[in-house]
This record gives structure tokens, sequence and C-alpha cells, in this order.
């Protein structure tokens, strides 16, 4: 029996695809994040990613549960109130507020202790604690030589950034993805569903220019896809991902605008950043 050839496949997933799984009302699509624990040693990933998890985890959960329309307001007539009809929409009132109750406690339950609760914060842990060496944590000496580049393309404008953003944020994580497309072989992807790494048209996603020109000439030749949908990666990584999750996956992908995305990274004074850079360089 031949071996089965290792899978030199390797992503990286931004922020917002993991924050919209709070935002997605379907199973399908939440069933993709269990998939995703099967290749999580070819997840590329950065301290920075987790932070914007973390700092925005709760807000996600808050702003969809107030989406979350668990109410009866129907009042009959006062001729009616004695009516079968009275009676039952009582007690559907009743048990209504009773499961409300439990709703909430749910979410109480899902934003103070997510390790035990929350089914989508338990799987990135298994990513953001991942001792491979694509991982890149706070501890690890690289971050400085990583960050000082990420000051560099930031403050000269370079993708990926939007135009009033003050974090490096996003150039970080594009510089670690570019260190990491560099060690190892294989075909790299990327997957968001900001602007800030490309453009999207006519259900396709399209790499932008500048990234695509810098990652042939810092790279060279290997494989790089763009995609906004994690199922599309997915089957990238050789996982069997069904019609309905793909569905699912579309569906949310357009019923979640841009407007209720979440900031991704923490705001710095500008002033601050200049600052920070000049010191960077004159230590080298």
């Amino acid at each position: 029996m031949a071996k089965k050839k290792p899978l030199n496949v390797y992503a990286f997933i931004d922020t917002n695809i993991f924050l919209d799984f709070y935002r997605s009302q379907n199973e399908s699509s939440l069933s993709l994040l269990s998939k995703l624990e099967t290749v999580k040693e070819h997840i590329i990933c950065t301290y920075q990613v987790e932070m914007e998890f973390r700092k925005n985890r709760q807000r996600a959960i808050i702003d969809n549960s107030k989406e979350t329309k668990l109410n009866i307001d129907v009042r009959l007539p006062a001729v009616m109130e004695d009516s079968s009809l009275s009676s039952v929409l009582k007690r559907t009132k009743s048990d209504l507020e009773k499961r409300k109750k439990e709703h909430q406690k749910r979410i109480e339950n899902i934003i103070s202790n997510p390790g035990l609760y929350d089914p989508v914060h338990k799987s990135l842990d298994t990513i953001f604690q991942s001792p491979n060496t694509h991982v890149l944590t706070r501890d690890m000496k690289i971050r400085h030589q990583i960050k000082r580049l990420a000051w560099r393309r930031f403050v000269m404008g370079y993708p990926p950034r939007k135009t009033n953003d003050t974090s490096i944020g996003d150039a970080l994580n594009w510089e670690w993805f570019i260190h990491c497309a560099s060690e190892l072989k294989g075909k790299f992807i990327i997957v968001s569903r900001d602007g800030d790494f490309g453009s999207f048209f006519n259900d396709k996603a399209f790499l932008n220019d500048a990234l695509k020109s810098e990652f042939r000439d810092r790279v060279g030749k290997k494989s790089i896809l763009f995609t906004n949908k994690l199922s599309v990666a997915l089957k990238e990584l050789e996982v069997n991902v069904t019609k309905a999750e793909s569905e699912a996956e579309e569906d949310d992908i357009k019923t979640i605008s841009e407007s209720e995305k979440l900031d991704k990274v923490d705001a710095v004074d500008t002033a601050t950043v200049i600052e920070q850079l000049r010191a960077i360089l004159k230590n080298g």
C-alpha cells in the first residue's frame, strides 16, 4: 500500500472569520470550525490574531444576542380574555419567558466561562496554543524581527491595511505569513472577509495586486490563494466539506453586513506609532 503524500498546504485565517461564527445562524456553518481542528497543524497564526479574537469575542456574542427575538406581544380584545385562545397565549408567553431566561443564562455562561461553554473558543484554543513553529507566540525571539518589518511597512503605507488604520496588526500578520511561506514548502492560503488583503467581485476573491507582487518577490513561485470562504480553504486542506456546509457559509457571508463587523485591532495614536518606529530604527 502506497504511503499517503504529505499535505503541504498552509492557511492563514483572519480574525473576522472566527468572529463571524458568533453571528452565524446555521449549525452547518459552525461545523466547519470543528473540521478546522482536524488540520490545525497546517494553520498559520499569530498572537495578534489571538488578541483580536479575545478582545472582540464578548462583544460579538452580546451583539448577536441582541438580534435574537424571543417575544410574544399579542393582546386580545377584553371580550375574549376568558376564551381558550387567551389561555393558550398566556401559557405560551409564560413558557417563552422561561426559555428566554435560560437563553440569557446560556449567554452569561459562554461569556464568563468560555473554556467550558463556548465551542468556538474551545476550538480556537487548540490553534492558538499549538507548538508549531508557524504559530507566532509572544515568547518567540523572531517576533522582534517581524514587528520591526511590520512597523516599516505600516509607515510606508503598504497593504494590508485600511485607509485610516492606526495599528500594525494586519502588517504583522502579513509579515509572519511571508516568513512562513519562505520557510515552508507547499501552497499557501489567506482566508479573510475584510478588504485589507484584496477585493471581492462576482462571488470571487482577488488578492491585492501589491501583495501578490510582493509575495512573488519575497517568496518565489509558490502558489498563493486568497478566499473569503473557510470551506474553500478546508477543501484545499483535503477536508471533506458537505454541500450543506458550503451553502450555509455562503448564506452567512450574504447576511453578515460590513457594518456588523468588529474592529480587528487595537487603535494606537499616530504620534506614538512614529515615536516607536524611530526608537526601533535607532536601535537597529
